[in-house]
């Protein structure tokens, strides 16, 4: 009776210990069991490589055309390459649907991949690349009037592409395939090789009439180049007041165009590298909610710079349009950027400070969703940095003659800086796990109860399966003899694997009167920047350009080169702003 009452004792001692101890050695194995399951073979790994291999022939393929259709004008990039667009659009789709149609055989998914402000992005520029090609083929046809033409039938095409993959990503974005891995891979790779290609195309429309714009404002017909001479739709002249309005229209959607594309080729190469990766089914990701916390001061601040930002940028619009060689609308634009990337700066520098103090380790397991933000997020850095550079070795060179040339100067510098920081910051945020101590469990049908840890910690509400419950001193002291102890020892057991299968879904639940300052200075912080990029995507994205509109580095590389320049950094720059604002977004509703 002693020995069973000490027995008792000491169970009763290491309950609150149990679930603890089976979570901290559920991090501790999970590593070695993905290792082990998911380790490539030969055939995968030639899959693989076939895959890519087939996906850099179409890139390049279509890069020739369309580098062919810009400095060759005979090529006519209404033929040879609309054409070669719609075949891809055709075989793509046909894949997709074949996908769709193969869908109920998909078992197995990536609870990371897909996430609702991807989709939702996917979803939104979706909308607004087809009414982009509704304007564009209204365009055409109040242009030429001939339906048969290629330009009006593209259009059409692409609207039903771009409905028919946005369709797919929505729903079929998380999956991890099994069956006809090969097809799988290629057709992933194909899709992902199409959006690049009219990304391209894209990109390159926008190039040309820009262009053209700011060689007619600046009236600098000396340098102009065969580029400009090619016909894009702001080159021709309207002859009604419907095909100026389609013109105008396709200029301000075009970006929205261009998003779609990079945004759409990132999750298909998310959903390629899980091709043939096997996840517990069981388990289901944490599903997080935006909640305010009660935040005043991000939001509040993050609504300044977007307000001074909209009415700068409608005054430079208007007063560049005016007239062009006025420096006024430059030092304002400068200025403005100057300040807040400024501001930018020390938010991420302190952010990245908070995030050193914390007590979160770093998350060291892989993630083929999380590693493929933290390289785009770096490639799409290049681009600013890349215009940057040159343009502090243009302004340096020029001796600064004049107070723009300054602000030019430390707009760069600024530039760097902020990108530099806002990078480490966002890696920092996504790297963060949660402390074993915070951890909550959920699953497919859940029953909550409340766990109560420390004293010092707050009370976190713990997600549980039905028939699956922690170990009691009720249940390991109703043992009375040795195959009652090995039932209740084989019931803990049956607890632990069952806990270790639902790792992944590991969440801290907090309310907002819990929420410590450490957390809640990181949340401020990462609401203000989503803002500021914001800002800072939609100035360049519907047109404002003073580093290639002030003239001073065109003048010192010279148009083609500054225009080659200004064309690789334009497009990275604003594809980094909109995926950082969807970084900094999953770090405040994981904060």
């Amino acid at each position: 009776m002693a020995e069973r009452e000490e027995a008792g004792t000491a169970a009763v001692r290491s309950e609150g210990n149990l679930p603890q101890k089976l979570i901290l050695e559920n991090f501790q194995n999970e590593s070695k069991r993905e290792t082990i399951c998911q380790s490539p073979t030969t055939p995968e790994k030639s899959s693989k490589l076939l895959s890519s291999l087939l996906a850099v022939n179409v890139v390049f393929l279509g890069a020739a055309f369309i580098l062919s259709a810009i400095f060759n004008r005979a090529s006519g990039r209404g033929t040879h390459v609309l054409i070669l667009l719609m075949v891809l659009n055709g075989l793509t789709m046909g894949w997709m649907m074949f996908h769709q149609s193969m869908s109920h055989s998909v078992r197995h998914q990536d609870l990371h991949a897909g996430a609702i402000w991807l989709r939702g992005a996917v979803l939104l520029f979706g909308v607004c690349s087809i009414v982009l090609d509704i304007f564009k083929t209204g365009y055409f046809l109040q242009k030429s009037g001939d339906a048969r033409s290629v330009n009006v039938f593209y259009p059409i095409v692409e609207a039903i592409f771009v409905s028919v993959q946005t369709y797919f990503l929505w729903f079929h974005s998380k999956d991890c395939t099994h069956i006809r891995r090969n097809i799988a891979r290629c057709g992933l790779m194909l899709t992902v090789a199409t959006d690049l290609v009219l990304w391209m195309n894209a990109e390159t429309d926008d190039s040309v009439h820009l262009d053209l714009e700011i060689e007619e404002q600046t009236a600098n017909n000396g340098s102009r180049t065969h580029l400009s001479d090619y016909m894009n739709i702001t080159a021709s002249s309207c002859q009604s007041k419907l095909c100026t309005i389609f013109r105008k229209s396709v200029v301000i959607m075009y970006p929205f165009n261009i998003e779609y594309y990079l945004i759409s080729s990132t999750m298909l190469y998310i959903m390629w590298t899980n091709v043939g990766r096997i996840t517990d089914h069981h388990v289901t990701h944490a599903n997080y909610k935006f909640r305010s916390y009660g935040l005043v001061l991000g939001p509040l601040l993050g609504t300044v710079p977007i307000i001074i930002g909209m009415c700068m940028f409608i005054m430079y619009q208007i007063e560049v349009s005016t007239d062009s060689s006025q420096p006024k609308p430059f030092e304002k634009l400068y200025a403005f950027h100057i300040v807040l990337l400024s501001v930018m700066s020390l938010c991420s520098l302190a952010g990245t400070a908070v995030h050193r103090w914390e007590d979160r380790n770093v998350d060291s397991k892989e993630n083929p969703t999380r590693s493929l933000d933290v390289v785009l997020l770096q490639i799409a850095a290049l681009g600013e940095l890349c215009i940057s550079y040159f343009s502090i070795v243009a302004v340096v060179s020029t001796h600064l003659r004049q107070s723009m040339d300054v602000l030019n100067l430390t707009y760069s510098v600024f530039m760097i800086i902020e990108h530099v920081l806002q990078n480490l910051f966002i890696i920092e945020g996504l790297h963060r796990q949660l402390g074993a101590e915070e951890l909550g469990l959920s699953s497919g049908e859940m029953s909550e109860k409340i766990l109560t840890t420390d004293p010092q910690h707050e009370t976190f509400p713990l997600e549980i399966v039905p028939d699956v419950h922690e170990p009691t001193a009720a249940t390991l002291n109703t043992n009375t003899d040795g195959q009652d102890e090995l039932s209740d020892a084989n019931t803990v057991m049956n607890c632990s694997t069952k806990l270790d299968l639902r790792k992944s879904s590991q969440i801290s639940l907090q309310t907002p009167s819990k929420l410590n300052w450490k957390r809640k200075f990181l949340k401020e912080i990462s609401i203000f920047m989503i803002m500021c990029n914001l800002i800072l995507w939609i100035i360049p994205a519907f047109g404002a350009h003073p580093q290639f509109e002030n003239g001073l580095e065109k003048r010192f590389y010279g148009f083609s080169v500054w225009f080659s320049i200004v064309n690789f950094g334009l497009p990275l720059g604003v594809f980094y702003r909109m995926h950082s604002a969807g970084n900094l977004l999953e770090i405040y509703l994981t904060a």
